[in-house]
């Protein structure tokens, strides 16, 4: 666990006191145990899983399930090795479940700009573009439309265009 831990911490550049990466266990109050554990940007984010429910009685229970790129594991007081054992018994069956992810220079710059566009919002003000002869709408706290702020910014094409 622990190296799964560091190496998704590695994978997405957090230091290692990130919540972003890593693993969470906490208890629970009727009583019990939850466990999560973020699967974004490993190779593990998109793997399939089938979800497991285990009501065998009020105080015998767990639950497994993976959703928005994360593991999400809860149980009764003695169920918190299972929930551990299933996530690991899980991940192995990739053989390189612990290799980092390298992401290059091109795949960065296109995933900041595609943050850099998600995060411009849409064109809602009243007032048109300044940008001559646009006739789209201008962004909030901005001059112009989405694609010229984009533009004047960046030093280059946007990367969509709605």
């Amino acid at each position: 666990m622990a190296s799964f831990s560091r190496s998704s911490q590695l994978s997405g550049g957090q230091p290692p006191s990130s919540i972003l990466f890593g693993v969470d266990i906490d208890t629970l109050d009727n009583p019990g145990w939850s466990v999560k554990i973020d699967l974004e940007d490993t190779l593990l984010e998109n793997k399939s899983f089938t979800q497991i429910e285990k009501d065998e009685t009020d105080q015998s229970w767990l639950r497994c399930r993976v959703e928005d790129k994360k593991f999400f594991g809860c149980g009764d007081p003695d169920r918190l090795g299972e929930i551990l054992s299933i996530f690991l018994s899980w991940v192995k069956t990739e053989s390189d479940w612990l290799t980092v992810h390298h992401e290059s220079s091109v795949e960065a710059e296109l995933r900041h700009d595609r943050e850099f566009w998600s995060a411009l919002g849409d064109e809602v003000e009243l007032a048109q573009c300044s940008y001559p002869g646009c006739d789209r709408r201008r962004i909030q706290h901005s001059v112009f439309c989405r694609s010229h702020h984009f533009e004047m910014m960046r030093s280059k094409p946007a990367p969509a265009d709605d």
